[in-house]
């Protein structure tokens, strides 16, 4: 079995979770109380919605449900644009849940009363919008945060989901304590929440790491030449010209 970080062995990954009995939760949801392990299934979209369709794809195949937080301060896409609006319903009807990833930067005060005030203001406006669970994943989260309960929602990185259960995450296309294929088919843990950026995954090995982030960013490159060339008449014009 190769750990690459490809499609493939990410379901081999979710296969050896499931093998030995790993029951996969939302986080919103109350623990079963039959299940000897649980896993709670992460997913941040920092950088784009697309990406994460093929993973939600693999994941219904298998059974397994994954909560997808959207970046509600990202300065890349718009979550209530109707390409990402659709994205997102593709995603639900698969059975996934959708909660709100939130940039601390967003908020002027450092009080976590403050915090968590802010937070559900932006649950009740974009849950107006979108079907949301009342869980939060902080980017990048700040001290106030981290290892912080708050009373309204659930944070994936408060005491009971990042201290009390084992927490695995590819951040920066990295497995710091190597690959969970290995960590979760031994059941070592009775819990887990394991963090999975869907930007790291590609299809195939022989596509490095490199060409995979320069086939993003040229994607997002053209959605964003299709808006402004939809929208503003000159624009429009030198894309067709070729002058752009």
């Amino acid at each position: 079995m190769s750990c690459a970080f490809t499609i493939e062995h990410y379901c081999e990954i979710l296969e050896s979770a499931l093998k030995v009995g790993y029951v996969f939760q939302g986080f919103h949801e109350p623990v079963t109380q039959h299940a000897r392990r649980v896993l709670y299934l992460r997913h941040d979209l920092d950088v784009c919605l697309e990406e994460a369709l093929d993973m939600a794809h693999q994941e219904a195949k298998l059974g397994v449900r994954a909560t997808y937080f959207v970046l509600v301060n990202s300065p890349v896409y718009n979550l209530l644009s109707q390409d990402s609006l659709d994205l997102m319903h593709q995603i639900q009807v698969k059975g996934h849940w959708i909660g709100l990833h939130i940039d601390p930067v967003l908020f002027s005060s450092g009080d976590a009363s403050q915090v968590e005030s802010d937070v559900i203001q932006l649950i009740r406006f974009y849950g107006s919008k979108i079907p949301l669970v009342p869980v939060v994943s902080f980017h990048r989260p700040s001290a106030t945060v981290l290892g912080h309960d708050f009373d309204s929602f659930t944070s994936t990185y408060s005491l009971r989901f990042f201290k009390e259960v084992k927490y695995i995450s590819d951040s920066r296309g990295i497995w710091r304590e190597g690959c969970p294929c290995q960590v979760l088919s031994r059941g070592l843990y009775p819990a887990v929440q394991m963090l999975v950026h869907p930007i790291w995954w590609g299809i195939s090995e022989t596509e490095p790491l490199a060409h995979k982030l320069r086939r993003l960013l040229g994607s997002r490159l053209d959605c964003f030449k299709q808006y402004l060339g939809e929208n503003i008449e000159p624009i429009g014009r030198l894309l067709q010209e070729g002058g752009l």
